[in-house]
């Protein structure tokens, strides 16, 4: 199935490109959260490996991956990539709000910025 580049976003496609959004946020937490678990241990590598969080992780890149080629199976990409980048904002907010990591106001607003200016790229494609 080909997209045509005036086709829209459809219902479906939305919500498995948030779907992706929020996975892509889940891997990230999830790689931090095992980073910070094997820091400073002597065999670095190994201890990373025996975090479950990492192989949580790494589920997650694996859904993610499968759920974004459902999306730009009904989703033009031109849509689909601009929305995905919202993990630029997300990712940092959910940093603070699951792992306490400290943002500055700048910081804040940066991110409101970036997913503001996300949002007006992907829904001029609309």
């Amino acid at each position: 199935m080909t997209v045509a580049s005036t086709e829209v976003m459809t219902f479906a496609g939305g919500a498995l490109l948030a779907f992706c959004i929020a996975t892509e946020i889940g891997r990230e937490l999830s790689f931090k959260a095992a980073s910070d678990g094997a820091a400073g241990q002597h065999a670095y590598l190994w201890s990373l490996a025996k975090q479950p969080v990492l192989w949580l992780g790494i589920v997650f890149w694996f859904v993610e991956m499968v759920a974004w080629i459902l999306v730009l199976e009904r989703t033009p990409l031109s849509v689909a990539f601009p929305f995905m980048t919202l993990t630029y904002a997300g990712v940092p907010i959910a940093g603070a709000l699951v792992l306490k990591e400290r943002l500055s106001r700048s910081q804040i607003a940066g991110a409101a910025l970036v997913a503001l200016g996300v949002t007006c790229v992907g829904i001029s494609g609309l």
